[in-house]
Formats: structure tokens, C-alpha cells, sequence
């Protein structure tokens, strides 16, 4: 008797689940729909993905999830742009409520974390009445930022920059410059081939 009770307890919260993936996955292939070139892997998840805007042949691997804002704490602003040719690996998490643009052919290692926004922790407000600085991330085209690393808000990335794994990025980076550390600074400047592209020294 006592499995039926609990059974029938457990049923609504079941039924919440699977209206959950139901919905997410329904997000999922219309974003497919509207970019047939958009390939996604298994766990990604897209929150307001009517605020995402994809280029040709973008990747998004498994379990990295993007939330692009539209929410109230975010009066309702937000969007996360992604270039063309450009790959997420797995585990990432963009916060994009105060926008995040990324350029084409963006290499991003696993792990790695971009916030457009943050708790204002000047403020004595807490709990549900909590504030938040939003603040556009822009990151430009063929930038390649290794595993784990976080970007802060209003953070700006110039063209062919690379980020050493790890790194926390707090100010902006140049174009065509290698950054590392925490908080990250300048390791080397980059050549670029007749292309734009970076070469080996």
C-alpha cells in the first residue's frame, strides 16, 4: 500500500520531468528548423532560445548550456551570438543575459564559462530582490580559448587572441595576443599568416 501512496505522490513530479525535457527538446529542434547547419550533441541545453543566433555549420557538444537571458532579473534582456564555424566542447556555460557575441570559427575547450552578468554585491539587496550588472562580452573571429577558462563581464577579445588554459579573464584582450593566468595578462604576441590566421614562431 504504502509503494502505491509513494507512487502516486512521485507521479506529478514525473510528470513536471518529462514536460521539462519535452520542452527543451521541442527548443531544440526548432533551433534546428531555423539552422539546419546547427549540430547539437546530447544534455545541451538552450534557455530562451529564441534569443540565440547561430552561423553556418556551429557545434555545440554535450552537457554545455546556454542561458541567453529574457528573464525578469535581467529586465528582460539578453542573447548569446555565435559565429559561423565555430565549436563548444562539452560542459560549457554561457550566461548571456547581458549578451554575448562570438565571432566565427571560435575554438572553445571544454569547461570553459562566460558570464554577461553578475550579482551587485555594492547593494544591500538580497535574496529574490537581489541586483545585477549586466555588461556585453564580445569576442572576435578565430579566437581559440583553451579548457576551463572563465570570462567576466564586458569582457572584449580582439581577432586570433588565444586564452591559456585556466585562466580567469578580467579586462580585455588585444587581437593576436596569448593571454594566461589568474587573473590573465600577456604571455606572447602571435603572428599571423597573410590570412589573419595565427603561426607557429
Amino acid at each position: 500500500m504504502s509503494s502505491k501512496v509513494n507512487f502516486i505522490k512521485f507521479t506529478p513530479f514525473l510528470i513536471h520531468q518529462l514536460k521539462q525535457s519535452l520542452h527543451e527538446k521541442y527548443a531544440l529542434f526548432k533551433l534546428k528548423e531555423k539552422y539546419p547547419t546547427f549540430c547539437f550533441e546530447k544534455g545541451v541545453q538552450i534557455k530562451s532560445p529564441e534569443r540565440s543566433i547561430l552561423g553556418k555549420n556551429v557545434t555545440i557538444q554535450k552537457n554545455t548550456i546556454l542561458h541567453c537571458g529574457g528573464m525578469e532579473w535581467s529586465n528582460y534582456k539578453g542573447y548569446i551570438e555565435i559565429g559561423d564555424e565555430s565549436c563548444i566542447s562539452p560542459n560549457c556555460v554561457f550566461y548571456g543575459a547581458g549578451g554575448i557575441k562570438i565571432g566565427k570559427r571560435f575554438d572553445c575547450g571544454p569547461g570553459v564559462m562566460i558570464f554577461s552578468s553578475r550579482t551587485d554585491y555594492f547593494t544591500e539587496h538580497r535574496g529574490k530582490d537581489v541586483k545585477h550588472l549586466l555588461k556585453e562580452v564580445i569576442i572576435g573571429d578565430d579566437v581559440t580559448v583553451f579548457a576551463n577558462v572563465i570570462i567576466n563581464i564586458g569582457v572584449r577579445i580582439g581577432n586570433g587572441a588565444v586564452i591559456g588554459a585556466g585562466s580567469v579573464v578580467l579586462s580585455d584582450i588585444p587581437p593576436k595576443e596569448l593571454w594566461a593566468g589568474i587573473p590573465a595578462k600577456l604571455i606572447k604576441i602571435l603572428k599571423g599568416d597573410k590570412d589573419g590566421r595565427n603561426k607557429r614562431s
